[in-house]
């Protein structure tokens, strides 16, 4: 859908078009795009505070994350773990530059493509009296008519190679379908680019009403809870007492493990509870 023609583009016209050194008028309209996007982005990433979630908010894009992390943002708990350093900043401005590039590159192959960039559309989903907002990447209308839900991702090797055989993360799977339903879309074009050789894939995920109704008990977790009765720890620790890598990238573990210390395994960081 995207990938095919992005490929071809590249391969049949990009020489041909700059053998004059001039920019048809189309081309020069979306360089001109993706350069007010980009500093758009990177205002947002590097020169502008953090803009934090409100007290009572949960964001959509969040909904496949653990419940009890989204309970302390949305009762306002002060963050006590993992901050937000360089490295995740620059994770993040990554993150927006590879869906500016796939997007860009789309539309320069022939792909429609609406509600992206600065026109991204706000969708809601209300869940126990509740509207949680998200920001999908954009929609692509195919050839044929057919509307999709479009989601732009960067992976390692590793989470690429799981994703080209059809594994794709759960928190993903829930993002797409919370938009898929607050949108009315049944299906969503899921593009990921692999960040160490570039190469693309895409695979068209399907709304499922299961993964729906885990989605919402989750969010009404969250929403029934209080500060002093918040959701289950989904993360448990092993045999060992270590904790999974997600905990460790939590902004809020100090809070849900007091117990717990970072500690040296082989060449990387993780949270170890004393047993």
């Amino acid at each position: 859908m995207i990938v095919d023609k992005i490929s071809r583009y590249i391969k049949d016209n990009l020489v041909a078009n700059n053998l004059s050194g001039i920019l048809p008028e189309r081309s020069e309209a979306l360089r001109v795009e993706v350069e007010q996007l980009a500093g758009h982005i990177f205002t947002r990433q590097f020169l502008t505070a953090e803009a934090e979630a409100a007290k009572g908010q949960i964001r959509l894009s969040a909904c496949g994350r653990c419940p009890r992390q989204q309970a302390y943002v949305y009762h306002g708990f002060e963050k006590a773990g993992k901050e937000l350093d360089q490295r995740a900043k620059t994770v993040f401005f990554m993150g927006d530059m590879v869906e500016l590039l796939i997007i860009a590159l789309a539309r320069l192959a022939g792909c429609n493509v609406v509600d992206y960039g600065m026109e991204q559309k706000t969708v809601k989903l209300t869940v126990g009296g509740v509207e949680i907002e998200g920001h999908p990447d954009g929609r692509i209308i195919a050839d044929d008519g057919q509307e999709f839900l479009l989601e732009c991702k960067s992976a390692s090797s590793f989470a690429y190679e799981r994703f080209e055989r059809g594994d794709i993360d759960e928190s993903y799977v829930a993002q797409i379908n919370a938009y898929l339903e607050a949108i009315g879309l049944d299906n969503c074009c899921l593009v990921f680019i692999n960040k160490d050789s570039g190469v693309m894939c895409e695979k068209i995920v399907k709304r499922d009403p299961n993964a729906m109704l885990l989605i919402k008990a989750n969010l009404l977790s969250v929403i029934k809870s209080t500060p002093e009765q918040l959701p289950t720890q989904p993360y448990q620790p092993d045999e060992k007492g270590l904790l999974p890598w997600q905990c460790r990238y939590c902004s809020y573990w100090k809070t849900c493990w007091p117990q717990a210390e970072e500690v040296l395994v082989k060449k990387s960081y993780k949270l170890q509870v004393k047993i």
